[in-house]
């Protein structure tokens, strides 16, 4: 036991050892920065199936999907037996025969492709007699498999047979270990029929970090929220009087100790820990049982001590050990309650009353009952189980082969049968040759979003002689940008990158400039009068009876023409006069910095790195065409929390129109350009840049700087643009397939309406699927995948192997685009495995609390993860990595990135190089490539997009599209 002398010594171990367990919690991202990462961050440095099952041991979550699913997926055909016995082929070999002539290895295959379901203890009884299945056969056996059972047992009575058969079972199944102790008093409370402490101390701690957290949303704030959330605590709850609530009696006394001691967070938890009298070999446990309870909450608070500048509006002073501080000091007071509630005096007494009420060793009846079917499947009578060791190897192979491990399996196999019909097609499309305009009208640089493979397919099928290519959708520009009306910066740019650059947005006229900062006062004042005079008492009753009706009536046209009340909306709160024409500071001429010491601009010479970079690593720095069209994108819609998670992950959960149009205005100037002329880079000058914003939630299109588009380009820009309004059409025509309130019979104009009311319903809680079909990513030129229908489902990367002989590009491009698409794709496998312990649950009870996260109903844990919305029509499988490089090329990149190797040697995600020369397909598995033969030679032909997927909801395999392939040879 911890003795009062230990104290000090503890405090000095806790802050290593709270940073230790702050890796376990959730790292998201308050919501206006929500930006996809991997879910099982902490757990990289184990190999992938191993990593979800020691997450799942800690956290109390899924591994991989029900064995139930993948049963159905069997069925289907998602799932095909040459697919488990490839999968099973890969394991350990086991020929070992079982009694009763089966080999281990095929009983593995007999019980993956055999679902049941195995009851838990309590009801197995009922299962058993209500259910029927000691009088006949279980449903799960074939009818060949029941028919050969049934001659096995000729004369005599099946039900007899099958009785006996369970009875033997069932009174020679192993014991399973007796219950460990839990660490936490709660824990052991429980174990004694007391009630759940969480209930009393989660409420509170919920509602005091949400009022000390709050952005804004509150109008009364709480004291001291400048404090330290500690003090802010200790000042709140040891006022006077103090909480009602009898389990809290002697807080009060507590905090005014804490105080009267100047203890720091550090103390008072080793303070805790002696009163709630835990002992020093399980404190790391009990710390991590501790945080793990409210592990939302717990979470965000590490997540504004770490990263105070993603705050929505200003950045509390939290610390996660303040946190644990607060926390400890609840659990202890409500565990003294309880505890004299069960009539014990000391919570060591509780622990020892714990320790005695575990449950002792037991059979292990569902594991005889899974042996009951699996005899039945194999087909073994009773007496062939009579002999002790026969027994004995059967109840081992059974319970080795534990639904887990059949799941782990059963995932592999699901995995491969994507990985084969990707791969199959993507060989056979390279074989047909590659396709791309030699000299391109324009070229459209997008984002590498999985959403733009759609855009860019059908740009390219409207308009064969463009080129599209794919870059992150920051453009190289790691800024902080404060637009016209924005009241501070944000950063734009990978989250790992710290912006050292601001640029504003500033007006062209400030007369006009002055004009519309007085609208938006205007607008502003109304609108706080409103919310203000809603909050309060006596101006409430007021406001709502004066603006009740109107409200009433803008409520219904939001509900019942949601698109029309937008247009309306938008029309009153933005004329078309009301945004003044302005243009991007960029470039500055002395040291000039913000309060925060960033540069304020850029310098010429940083401008034309960044467009070298870029256009170098896209492989076009010497192929431009006249004009070069960058697109940025994000997604708005009405009434959605996770908004910021359909925006650009490449700018931190911001929106891209600002890097694209930063970078156009980079490429334009004429000191860059004429930098890069010094550099081999040679932009002639009838080619002219322009940036663009591409909102994939409505799919429209924005433009910047047209008024600086040079005359000899006006006439091209007019036909670029007209190209984009028709490809938006159809890539709104092919997302709203898969919307189950939309018609799959549209034309395209209805569906841009369609898509168009999606981003403005109140009521609409699928906006937009986001990355929910993301399972691909091909990093290599766009004359290899042009005309490959991916279904939306792939990160298409800009890369060109015949440029990068020394594989430094590629080395660049890799260590960005790995992380960064595994993120994305982890995030989507979780939330779906797990929708409750990974994702958010489902958005319909979702709250918004402090502008930071989202609550279920008035008070929950902060749901982290994805809502089950934007992950329902998911499939869980790694992304699948296919890059244009050879073995030898990728083993050198991977020798010098050790971070990426990681990701890859433990198989985070799948890589797959195609050899340029030979065409060859090598996957790596295992730790080394492995060459890879298709399976299939064709792939589907189609004319375009549209003849695919008219018609039809689910995922859809690869296809050729010919429409889309441009003739005269690659670029």
């Amino acid at each position: 036991m911890t003795s009062h002398h230990d104290a000090p010594e503890k405090a000095n171990t806790i802050p290593s050892l709270v940073e230790h367990v702050a890796h376990l919690l959730p790292a998201q991202a308050p919501l206006h920065a929500f930006v996809h990462h991997n879910t099982l961050h902490s757990f990289e440095s184990l190999p992938f199936e191993r990593a979800v099952v020691e997450a799942g041991k800690i956290l109390d979550t899924e591994a991989f999907m029900a064995e139930s699913a993948f049963a159905q997926e069997l069925a289907n055909g998602r799932i095909q037996l040459v697919d488990i016995d490839r999968v099973l082929g890969r394991e350990p070999q086991n020929d070992h025969r079982l009694p009763g002539g089966i080999t281990v290895q095929e009983f593995k295959r007999l019980r993956l492709t055999h679902y049941f379901e195995v009851p838990p203890a309590g009801s197995l009884t009922w299962y058993l007699t209500d259910g029927g299945l000691t009088d006949d056969l279980h449903p799960c056996l074939s009818g060949e498999a029941a028919a050969r059972y049934r001659r096995r047992c000729a004369s005599r009575d099946l039900g007899d047979v099958l009785r006996k058969l369970w009875r033997q079972l069932s009174e020679s199944a192993p014991l399973l270990p007796a219950e460990r102790p839990a660490v936490r008093p709660r824990d052991q409370l429980i174990q004694l029929g007391q009630r759940d402490t969480d209930r009393l101390v989660h409420p509170l701690l919920m509602r005091f970090c949400a009022a000390y957290l709050d952005q804004g949303v509150s109008y009364w704030t709480m004291a001291d929220q400048s404090q330290p959330l500690l003090t802010a605590f200790r000042r709140l709850y040891a006022r006077p009087l103090g909480p009602p609530d009898r389990w809290m009696r002697g807080l009060i006394a507590e905090l005014k100790l804490q105080t009267e001691r100047a203890l720091s967070a550090e103390q008072t938890i080793a303070r805790m820990l002696e009163m709630m009298a835990v002992p020093s070999a399980e404190t790391e446990a009990f710390v991590q049982a501790t945080l793990l309870s409210l592990r939302g909450w717990a979470g965000m608070v590490y997540q504004v001590e770490m990263r105070p500048d993603r705050a929505p509006v200003e950045a509390r002073p939290a610390t996660l050990i303040d946190y644990l501080a607060i926390q400890l000091t609840l659990d202890w007071h409500a565990a003294k309650y309880m505890c004299k509630q069960a009539g014990l005096s000391s919570l060591r007494e509780v622990r020892v009353a714990a320790i005695e009420r575990a449950a002792p060793e037991r059979a292990n009846l569902p594991l005889a009952f899974e042996l009951f079917v699996t005899a039945q499947l194999v087909g073994l009578l009773p007496e062939q189980l009579t002999d002790a060791d026969a027994l004995a190897q059967w109840y081992r192979a059974v319970g080795h082969f534990h639904n887990l491990e059949r799941r782990r399996l059963l995932h592999l196999a699901y995995e491969r049968r994507h990985r084969v019909e990707t791969l199959d097609a993507y060989a056979a499309h390279i074989r047909r040759g590659p396709a791309q305009p030699e000299r391109p009208a324009f070229q459209a640089i997008f984002c590498i979003d999985d959403r733009e493979e759609s855009t860019r397919r059908h740009l390219e099928e409207i308009c064969p002689d463009v080129e599209t290519l794919g870059y992150a959708g920051f453009y190289g520009v790691a800024m902080a940008y404060q637009g016209l009306d924005d009241i501070r910066p944000r950063p734009l740019c990978p989250v790992p990158v710290t912006p050292q650059h601001l640029i504003r947005e500033a007006p062209l006229d400030k007369h006009e400039f002055e004009k519309h900062r007085q609208r938006l006062a205007r607008r502003g004042k109304r609108r706080l009068a409103t919310t203000v005079g809603s909050q309060t008492l006596l101006r409430g009753a007021v406001v709502s009876t004066l603006m009740g009706a109107a409200s009433t009536i803008a409520l219904i046209g939001r509900v019942v023409t949601p698109r029309l009340a937008a247009q309306i909306d938008h029309y009153f709160e933005h004329p078309p006069d009301d945004h003044p024409q302005t243009r991007l500071q960029l470039e500055r001429s002395d040291d000039a910095r913000d309060d925060c010491g960033r540069h304020i601009g850029y310098t010429t010479d940083e401008m034309t790195d960044i467009v070298a970079d870029v256009l170098t690593t896209m492989g076009i720095a010497q192929r431009l065409a006249p004009l070069v069209l960058f697109v940025g994108h994000g997604s708005s819609s009405l009434n959605n929390p996770h908004e910021a998670a359909h925006d650009c992950g490449a700018t931190g959960g911001g929106r891209g129109g600002p890097n694209a149009r930063a970078f156009s205005a980079m490429a334009n100037h004429p000191t860059v350009r004429a930098n890069l002329a010094k550099r081999g880079i040679t932009i002639t000058d009838d080619v002219w840049f322009v940036g663009s914003y591409h909102n994939t939630c409505d799919d429209s299109m924005t433009y910047y700087d047209e008024d600086l588009v040079p005359e000899t380009h006006v006439g091209v820009f007019a036909k670029a643009k007209q190209r984009m309004e028709t490809t938006c059409q159809r890539d709104a025509h092919e997302r709203c397939r898969r919307f189950e309130d939309t018609p799959l019979r549209l034309t395209d104009r209805r569906a841009m309406e369609a898509a168009e009311t999606h981003a403005e319903d109140l009521a609409q809680p699928r906006p937009e699927y986001g990355h929910a079909t993301n399972a691909i990513c091909v990093v290599g030129r766009r004359s290899t995948t042009r005309g490959l229908f991916f279904d939306r489902r792939a990160f298409l990367v800009s890369y060109d192997p015949t440029l990068d002989s020394d594989a430094s590009i590629l080395s660049a491009l890799l260590q960005s685009v790995g992380p960064v698409g595994a993120g994305i794709n982890l995030e989507y496998y979780f939330s779906f495995i797990d929708p409750t312990g990974y994702g958010s649950g489902t958005k319909l009870p979702h709250n918004i609390v402090g502008l930071f996260g989202v609550m279920d109903g008035h008070a929950s844990d902060l749901r982290t993860g994805l809502p089950w919305q934007m992950v329902e029509i998911h499939e869980p499988v790694r992304l699948l990595t296919i890059v244009e490089a050879s073995v030898e090329t990728l083993q050198r990149v991977l020798e010098g990135a050790p971070g990426l190797a990681a990701l890859i040697n433990n198989e985070w995600i799948q890589l797959v190089s195609h050899n340029v020369e030979t065409d060859e397909l090598s996957v790596w598995r295992a730790g080394a490539f492995h060459p890879y033969t298709p399976t299939q030679q064709d792939i589907i032909i189609v004319e375009d997009s549209r003849e695919h997927y008219a018609g039809r909801r689910d995922h859809l395999p690869c296809a050729h599209v010919r429409s889309a392939m441009a003739t005269g040879g690659a670029a």
